[in-house]
C-alpha cells in the first residue's frame, strides 16, 4: 500500500503555508523594465488586507468527513490563525520600514487562496476525496480557485534590504542613516514583537498517525474492500491513491472520465465505510500519541497561544 502524508493529498492543503505573504517592498522605486507599477501604499492602511472568502470551516460540514475532528488537531494552529499571526507580523514590519522613510512599503494580501481544509490534518480529503457532491462537479479538484492577488514587485533596493534584515553584505548594521536600527533591522523586530508559529511536533506525530493507520488490519480490510468496489465499477485500483493515476490533474477542468471516476471513488468509500473505519482507528493511534507526547505538546500549544496573543494585540491596534 502506498503511504501518502495528509496534507499532499491535494494542491489546497499543501498550500496552507503559502497562502501567508513574504517580506513587502517598498512601491515607489521601479526600475526601468517595470511597465505596471504596483500602486504606493495607503498611509491610512496599517497593515496588509486579508480576504476572507471560502475560508474552510473548523470542521467539515459535509461529505463522509462531516463532524470529524482528529484529536491532535486540538493543538494544531488553523488556517485562520496563521493568516492572524502573518497579518501581525506584516503590520509590524511595514511599520517599522516606514519609520525609516519607506513610507510606501507594502506586504502582499492574505488569505487569497484558502486551502480546503482548516489546519494541517487536512481532513476533508485526508483519506481521499469524501464530499460526493464535490465529485460529481468538480472530480479531484478543489471547488474554490484563489482569488488573483498582485505581488509587490521585486526591486533591486539595496537599503530597503539593509533595513528590513539588519546587514549589508556579509556583515551586520547597526544603524540606517543616522538612526538605529534594531538588532536583525525589522524583520529581527517583527520576530520579537510577534513571533512565529511552529507546529514541527504536531504535524510529524499527526504524519506519524497517518502512516500507521493504513497498516492496521481493520483499514487494510476496508481498502481491500473499496478495491473491490472499484473493481466492479471498472477501475483496477489497490487503495486510494492509485485513482491519481487514472485522471490528468493538470488539465484546466475535470473531464468526465474523472467526475466519473472520483465519483465511484466516493460512493465506494461510503459503502464500505471506509472512511469512518480509517478516522477510529486513526484517533486511537493520535491518543496513544498524545499520551506520550503530552508534556512537550502541551508546551508547544501554550507557546502558540502566546503567539496568537501577541498576533491579537497587533491587529486589534491596527482597526
Amino acid at each position: 500500500m502506498t503511504m501518502r502524508h495528509p496534507w499532499i493529498l491535494s494542491l489546497p492543503a499543501a498550500s496552507l503555508a503559502v497562502m501567508l505573504a513574504g517580506c513587502g517592498q517598498q512601491t515607489n522605486d521601479a526600475p526601468p523594465a517595470q511597465k505596471t507599477p504596483a500602486p504606493a501604499a495607503d498611509p491610512a492602511q496599517p497593515g496588509p488586507k486579508v480576504f476572507r472568502e471560502n475560508w474552510p470551516d473548523k470542521v467539515p460540514t459535509r461529505g463522509l468527513a462531516k463532524g470529524l475532528a482528529l484529536p491532535l488537531e486540538a493543538y494544531m494552529p488553523s488556517y485562520a490563525d496563521e493568516i492572524a499571526v502573518q497579518q501581525a507580523r506584516d503590520t509590524a514590519e511595514i511599520a517599522c520600514m516606514r519609520r525609516y522613510g519607506f513610507d510606501n512599503w507594502r506586504t502582499e494580501d492574505l488569505g487569497t487562496a484558502p486551502p480546503l481544509a482548516a489546519n494541517a490534518s487536512n481532513m476533508p480529503r485526508r483519506y481521499g476525496l469524501t464530499d460526493l457532491a464535490e465529485a460529481k462537479e468538480y472530480g479531484y479538484r478543489p471547488p474554490h480557485p484563489g482569488r488573483e492577488s498582485t505581488p509587490p514587485p521585486e526591486l533591486d533596493a539595496p537599503d530597503a534590504v539593509t533595513v528590513l534584515q539588519g546587514r549589508q553584505g556579509d556583515g551586520a548594521v547597526t544603524s540606517f542613516k543616522g538612526k538605529a536600527l534594531p538588532e536583525g533591522g525589522c524583520t529581527g523586530e517583527v520576530d520579537r514583537k510577534v513571533g512565529t508559529l511552529d507546529a514541527n511536533l504536531v504535524e510529524r506525530l499527526s504524519a506519524e498517525s497517518f502512516e500507521r493507520s493504513q497498516k492496521t488490519t481493520a483499514v487494510k480490510a476496508a481498502m481491500g474492500q473499496w478495491s473491490l468496489c472499484m473493481k466492479d465499477r471498472g477501475y483496477q485500483v489497490n487503495d486510494v491513491w492509485d485513482t491519481e493515476k487514472l485522471h490528468s490533474p493538470a488539465a484546466d477542468t475535470a473531464s468526465s472520465e474523472e467526475i466519473e471516476l472520483a465519483t465511484a471513488d466516493v460512493e465506494c468509500k461510503t459503502t464500505t465505510n471506509l472512511v469512518k473505519v480509517w478516522f477510529d482507528e486513526e484517533t486511537t493511534i493520535q491518543k496513544q500519541l498524545i499520551k506520550k507526547n503530552e508534556s512537550n505538546l502541551d508546551k508547544a500549544r501554550s507557546r502558540k497561544d502566546s503567539t496568537l496573543s501577541a498576533a491579537s494585540v497587533i491587529n486589534t491596534a491596527a482597526h
